[in-house]
């Protein structure tokens, strides 16, 4: 049992992002049914911005289909609102919050997520935190003009 946030869930979708071939997998395994995957209905929200207000994805609609995709095929939560409480104890974002709040209140215990707060809340509060992206890759995510990356 995982529960995926919207970076990992974003670099799936894109088509040629550096992190694409490592979080993408993933996806599709708990498409198929092999992987028991959860994603927040925060989560589709956040992945749509993400998508095509930052990484300009464009017609819209493409944006949809993908998300429409995830939104059939997986498990989709309501956020836990002790995110709120959560995120203002913690001094988070709400999304992680969110995230990790939904993973203690539903006791999923795994995390997907590349973020630092999902992975100091998720050691804080006895969850574990997976993130598919090699430590090389993550460095050159870091530095954007290096990674030569732009969709």
């Amino acid at each position: 049992m995982r529960l995926v946030d919207a970076d990992v869930l974003s670099y799936a979708l894109l088509e040629d992002h550096v992190a694409t071939p490592y979080s993408r997998p993933l996806i599709l395994k708990a498409l198929r049914g092999e992987l028991e995957v959860y994603v927040l209905d925060t989560t589709l929200l956040e992945a749509y911005n993400t998508l095509f207000w930052y990484y300009r994805v464009r017609p819209r609609e493409a944006v949809l289909r993908k998300l429409e995709v995830v939104a059939r095929g997986l498990t989709v939560l309501g956020a836990s609102t002790s995110g709120v409480r959560l995120a203002l104890e913690e001094n988070v974002p709400l999304g992680d919050a969110f995230l990790v709040a939904t993973a203690l209140e539903r006791r999923i215990p795994v995390v997907v997520s590349n973020d630092s707060h999902v992975r100091r809340l998720a050691e804080r509060y006895g969850l574990i935190c997976e993130n598919p992206i090699p430590e090389d890759v993550r460095r050159a995510m870091s530095r954007p003009w290096e990674s030569g990356e732009h969709t």
